[in-house]
């Protein structure tokens, strides 16, 4: 009697349209606003239909540069927490 083959387990490929993506950069999304600033001025009239996008680029910005503060925040107390922890150890070695 066979035994049967045990097959390796294989990643699953990633497509180009379901690939991990780095985060959008603030520099991005204000080039996104100007695009649709640019947009509205040519609309005339009808610039009003395009409110709604600047809404959600405007609302994208903001929580962009808030995670950008917050991931900031975090590297500082880090950053105060190493130079504590290795004063601490500096004074422990020479008492």
């Amino acid at each position: 009697m066979k035994t049967p083959r045990i097959q390796p387990k294989q990643k699953p490929r990633l497509s180009w349209a379901t690939r991990p993506l780095p985060p959008v950069t603030v520099e991005e999304i204000e080039r996104h606003l100007d695009l649709v600033a640019d947009l509205m001025d040519k609309a005339g009239r009808d610039a009003e239909l395009l409110l709604p996008i600047w809404r959600r680029v405007q609302l994208e910005l903001a929580k962009r540069k808030e995670a950008d503060g917050l991931l900031a925040e975090a590297r500082a107390r880090l950053a105060r927490s190493q130079a504590k922890r290795s004063t601490d150890q500096t004074s422990a070695l020479s008492a």
